[in-house]
């Protein structure tokens, strides 16, 4: 058994004596303690797991003649009621000229507006979600892609969509891993959760 301390350092990292250390702060103290203990063990053991199921994967991989695209890959068990796959992200960051960009599409869709043409007001919406950054400095791939796509006889529209594939960088993001399972080949795969949100124990109601 641990010794009980007999000097306490509060948050100013002055000494307080135990004697003056409440029993509620004692207890405090000591489940905040155990809470992290937990904490990092489970920590450990996931960075664990992750390098274990990525070294598996890539291993599986280079078997392969052909990855997916883009470096995406995915596998099965042979009764296929099993899925792992390493999704690769990918972030478009853009340069200075996504700017002028914006402008030009904006130009056109603004033109549609005063039309009073509802297709137009979408298209406003559009090229709003596709040049909002998140909070690292990067464009919603999906969205960009989307507002390429968009086609339209107009030169301004048209010279600001050339512009804005000229300016797409891509590089690669982060990699994930997803580990999925089916009770039979007729039912959708399940993802199995890795998330300690997820894992809340049940409240059991008192009969």
């Amino acid at each position: 058994m641990a010794k009980p301390q007999k000097v306490w350092i509060d948050a100013r990292g002055q000494e307080v004596p135990a004697g003056y250390v409440g029993k509620y702060d004692k207890a405090k103290d000591r489940a905040v303690r155990h809470v992290l203990a937990g904490a990092e063990k489970l920590r450990s053991q996931i960075e664990a797991f992750m390098r274990d199921a990525i070294a598996t994967m890539d291993e599986l991989a280079g078997m392969k003649e052909s990855l997916g695209e883009r470096g995406n890959f995915s596998a099965r068990s042979f009764d296929a009621l099993i899925e792992v796959a390493i999704k690769q992200q990918y972030n478009v960051r853009l340069d200075g000229r996504v700017q002028k960009a914006r402008e030009l599409m904006l130009d056109y869709a603004t033109r549609e507006l005063a039309k009073a043409g509802d297709g137009a007001f979408l298209l406003k919406q559009m090229i709003d979600a596709a040049f909002k950054p998140d909070r690292n400095g990067f464009l919603p791939r999906t969205e960009i892609n989307k507002l390429l796509r968009y086609h339209v006889k107009d030169d301004t529209w048209n010279e600001g969509a050339a512009l804005l594939r000229e300016a797409l960088v891509t590089e690669a993001g982060k990699r994930y891993l997803r580990v999925s399972r089916r009770s039979s080949t007729s039912e959708e795969f399940r993802p199995v959760r890795l998330d300690i949100a997820d894992c809340w124990p049940e409240e059991r109601s008192e009969t």
